[in-house]
């Protein structure tokens, strides 16, 4: 058994609760940097939140105003001069709903989506090489804990979000 297994092996009994998020803070602080250098790579003008909004966008395979505005925890107003700075990039379009035209729903364009793909696929690659330099079993345990902390939070397993499952009806025509 080497040293750093050992170490866990004597916190591990022992960790608090209290101790366990000031680890997780850290750890997210370097999974932040992580995850940042994927837009930092490609130069996008996308600030956070608009990047957050695009990420729930694609999620969802395209969300009403009012869900969008909801996920993000703000009004419809707020979110809907988010998108409207979306829409001026060309990295969404807004359409009224098929069945109720009073509701607008919000996709990527084709533009929206290349960028959330080459994003993802950067983090995608800056997360193997960074887990790559961890040992082994390092990566099991921080896969095994994730999934805890995943199912503690009551989150559903990732490969879920990825099913289409809230996936909207088809917008009927463009909204102005």
């Amino acid at each position: 058994m080497d040293e750093r297994q050992a170490q866990r092996n004597r916190r591990a009994p022992g960790v608090g609760a209290e101790e366990a998020a000031g680890v997780l803070a850290g750890t997210l602080e370097s999974l932040i940097t992580v995850w940042g250098r994927a837009q930092e790579a490609f130069g996008t003008t996308v600030s956070p939140t608009q990047l957050r909004a695009l990420t729930i966008i694609h999620r969802a395979r395209g969300i009403s105003l009012h869900g969008l505005a909801q996920e993000m925890g703000t009004v419809s107003s707020v979110a809907s001069r988010l998108c409207d700075r979306l829409d001026s990039a060309g990295l969404v379009t807004r359409d009224l709903d098929a069945h109720n035209r009073r509701k607008v729903v919000v996709a990527l364009t084709s533009d929206g989506e290349s960028l959330m793909d080459a994003i993802r696929a950067r983090r995608a690659e800056d997360l193997v090489d960074t887990l790559g330099r961890m040992p082994a079993a390092d990566r099991a345990a921080l896969v095994a804990g994730m999934e805890a902390f995943r199912r503690a939070a009551g989150h559903p397993a990732h490969a879920d979000s990825d099913t289409g499952e809230g996936v909207r009806d088809a917008p009927s025509r463009r909204f102005a």
